[in-house]
């Protein structure tokens, strides 16, 4: 590939090489079942990318730019967030898979991620304010001093955060995931 900026374009069943991606800006593209083998988009920006099947699991992100992108049903699995490029970073996500990511001290209000799996992931100090996480499954995430202020956390699941350590002001939350909050008092909550 000759340019480094690619605009408007689809790209189905493509496999980028390193060379390609260098100093690349993807605006408006389409990633469908892509992959990018050497795992490593350091200093690529996406800007309102859409990325449908993508296996982007392990990949490093040093200085990657996601602005306003949509991820549906994609791995997304041991991911680094905090180390992407923080300017205009968003991105929305449906059926797709986190587990083992981080996302330290990211900043990412009013994030949509629908019916997906945050299994091990590390919420610490996150700015997640007005979040949707409906449908998805918090097995043994780690919150710790994470805003929740008005999060749509309504039929997720295995949800366990102390509310003494993490800002849930006006959280919509199911009856259902309580015992959840109530994790570190080692209560047995029956129904």
């Amino acid at each position: 590939m000759e340019n480094r900026v690619f605009f408007e374009q689809t790209f189905e069943h493509t496999t980028f090489q390193k060379t390609d991606l260098l100093d690349s800006e993807f605006e408006q593209c389409q990633f469908i079942n892509c992959s990018f083998p050497d795992g490593d988009l350091s200093s690529v920006r996406f800007i309102e990318c859409n990325f449908d099947q993508f296996d982007l699991s392990n990949y490093r992100l040093f200085k990657t730019s996601f602005q306003d992108c949509t991820f549906t049903t994609c791995k997304l699995m041991g991911l680094s967030f905090d180390q992407c490029e923080m300017f205009g970073f968003n991105f929305i996500a449906q059926d797709c898979i986190f587990d083992h990511s981080s996302f330290y001290k990211v900043r990412l209000p009013g994030f949509q991620a629908q019916n997906c799996s945050f299994k091990n992931v590390d919420f610490t100090e996150a700015i997640l304010k007005n979040a949707n996480f409906k449908g998805s499954d918090f097995a043994n995430a780690i919150f710790e001093r994470t805003e929740l202020e008005k999060a749509d956390l309504l039929s997720t699941s295995n949800l366990s955060l102390d509310p003494e350590v993490n800002s849930i002001k006006q959280v919509k939350i199911d009856i259902e995931a309580l015992p959840g909050l109530l994790t570190k008092f080692s209560l047995n909550i029956k129904q």
